[in-house]
């Protein structure tokens, strides 16, 4: 009786540590995220590394439409659509280690995170998520490009 309790609560145990693993993944734990203010100081970093002729430590990556990053988009990032991401993969960073800041709109970052899934499963080992999406971004009124009155 008391043998049958213990494993009784071992496989409730197992199932919750189970279940919680598998939401973590699906809220995109996997993947390391940065907020607004961390994405913000280091794209200034980055722009100054580049005037001063040293390379960038990181890639930009919008995963919303073509559309929307022609509309507008963080500035200094580059557009490659998640539905676009094999045939845009040319245009990643040769070095698979650099890191990868991808966004879409909002703060589920689904888009985001498949995204990111394509390109760990490309070699990519440090893709990143900003996680308060484009929408929180334009609402902070951070730098965004083409630099546009209204945006």
């Amino acid at each position: 009786m008391k043998r049958d309790r213990v494993l009784i609560i071992m496989l409730i145990a197992l199932a919750v540590m189970t279940s919680a693993s598998s939401s973590n993944f699906l809220a995109g734990s996997d993947f390391k995220t940065i907020d607004t203010a961390q994405l913000h100081s280091m794209i200034v970093d980055n722009a100054y590394r580049q005037e001063g002729g040293r390379e960038k430590q990181f890639t930009v990556i919008n995963t919303r439409t073509k559309e929307q990053y022609g509309e507008a988009h963080i500035f200094s990032a580059i557009s490659l659509p998640e539905n676009d991401f094999e045939k845009s993969m040319n245009l990643l960073p040769k070095e698979k280690g650099m890191l990868l800041v991808v966004y879409c709109n909002d703060a589920k970052f689904e888009t985001s995170r498949k995204w990111a899934g394509k390109a760990a499963s490309a070699g990519y080992t440090n893709p990143s998520i900003y996680s308060e999406g484009f929408l929180v971004w334009k609402e902070k009124k951070m730098p965004v490009a083409p630099l546009r009155n209204g945006i």
